[in-house]
């Protein structure tokens, strides 16, 4: 019963609308020396968005999946009254309390545009609008896996969180990047999609007016303890140019990151909120494992998972076979995000020989890495590694190594909340 009515709340609006065809764009490559910050959620993600957001002088453009959290919305606002001009493209699907958001937003001066997804009534490239992206003065670009939710990015105003009064939520990683071709690449990106939608609705004019779904108000129980260590934001500038890849659905994830898989050579360490291993590209991103495996019998392979959602245990029982028959078993090769110490693990990050790391917005399904609009950053760097690294070996030292059932059906409560409860997005927990 939990399973049934979670998959309603969930679902918002389909995702498997017919698509107008797409042109992928060409992404290049960067070299940069300039200002990197590293961040995670629930940890420090709030405090480097709050001070760069602060920051923004001219111009802040925001794409994103979904946004709900009002105190990022105060600080859009606070930013239009110091003249600053701001852009928002935003999946909006009906998720409880976005379009109310979005139209305060607009209403106040913000340019306002639906992304060009399944959810869109006028311009239908992607299943989802997936991607968060933000592009401040045209010199910063943030990009990250968490979306604009209270769980994703907790209000936590000390950078690394005061633990006599820590917010708890999803892990997520995100990385700011100062560089002013950087930022013109993604502007363009960004751009070139709220295009698509504007110039659909030369057709059809979008309706803001449908009432958000009530059945996407979701109740999770606060996790007991707070993460027996924290990670305050690291800001690093190299001694030398740093190569910076754009990854980018559906453009050009599945011609990088497979190579970026096989190149491993001594680890690759993942977090993932889940992992399609029957489904087509998936296949080929395990495969690239496998052949770095085989090249390196002694390859270090994990990979840290959020625990199913609603009870649906035989899903996941199933998708552990599937690892399984490429090697990674629960315990040895995966485990699962403790919910003691964590909402969710929201997080799509992906870590090479401790040299170099994808931040990314692609869970590992077939839509995602293929259709979706979705957005990464490798970063060639082993400090900023480093830092990832070490999350990482936190959510796999504090992980689960086996599952039971009522780690699953204890995820939600949709009956009355308590003050054991918080409040969580249905967009942080639906597949993509």
């Amino acid at each position: 019963m939990i399973l049934n009515i979670l998959k309603a709340k969930i679902e918002l609006k389909p995702r498997n609308c017919q698509l107008s065809p797409y042109q992928p764009l060409a992404v290049p490559e960067f070299r940069i020396k300039d200002q990197f910050i590293v961040y995670t959620s629930p940890d420090s993600t709030y405090a480097v968005t709050r001070d760069r957001l602060r920051t923004a002088r001219q111009s802040i453009l925001i794409g994103i999946y979904d946004f709900t959290a009002g105190y990022i919305r105060d600080e859009l606002l606070a930013a239009l009254q110091r003249g600053v001009k701001i852009s928002l493209m935003l999946d909006l699907d009906n998720l409880a309390g976005e379009n109310e958001l979005f139209k305060a937003l607009t209403t106040a001066g913000v340019q306002g545009v639906p992304a060009p997804s399944c959810a869109s009534p006028n311009a239908q490239y992607f299943p989802s609008s997936h991607e968060k992206v933000i592009v401040i003065d045209d010199e910063w670009t943030l990009v990250q896996s968490g979306n604009y939710t209270e769980a994703s990015i907790p209000k936590n105003d000390v950078d690394g969180g005061d633990p006599q009064h820590f917010k708890k939520g999803n892990r997520d990683t995100g990385v700011a990047v100062h560089s002013v071709e950087l930022a013109a690449f993604f502007t363009k990106v960004l751009r070139a999609d709220m295009k698509l939608e504007l110039d659909g609705e030369g057709v059809a004019g979008f309706a803001l007016g449908v009432a958000p779904a009530p059945e996407a108000l979701l109740k999770a129980p606060v996790p007991p303890n707070i993460p027996p260590l924290r990670f305050p934001s690291q800001t690093y500038k190299p001694s030398k140019a740093l190569r910076v890849v754009p990854v980018l659905s559906p453009d050009n994830y599945m011609q990088v990151v497979p190579a970026f898989l096989k190149s491993a050579k001594k680890s690759i360490l993942i977090e993932q909120q889940y992992i399609r291993g029957d489904q087509p590209q998936v296949q080929k991103l395990l495969a690239a494992i496998g052949e770095a495996w085989k090249r390196n019998p002694q390859l270090d392979v994990r990979v840290v998972l959020a625990i199913p959602i609603g009870g649906d245990l035989e899903k996941e029982k199933q998708s552990l076979g599937t690892l399984a028959m490429s090697g990674l078993k629960l315990g040895t090769n995966i485990r699962y995000l403790n919910k003691k110490f964590f909402t969710h693990c929201h997080d799509k990050l992906i870590i090479v020989d401790r040299k170099s790391a994808l931040v990314s917005s692609q869970n590992w399904s077939d839509s995602a890495v293929a259709e979706n609009r979705e957005a990464g950053l490798i970063l060639y760097s082993t400090p900023l590694a480093k830092y990832f690294t070490n999350i990482f070996q936190l959510d796999w030292d504090t992980g689960l190594q086996t599952l039971w059932p009522d780690q699953a059906e204890a995820s939600f409560d949709f009956v009355a909340a308590t003050e054991e409860m918080m409040a969580v997005s249905a967009g942080d927990y639906r597949e993509v």
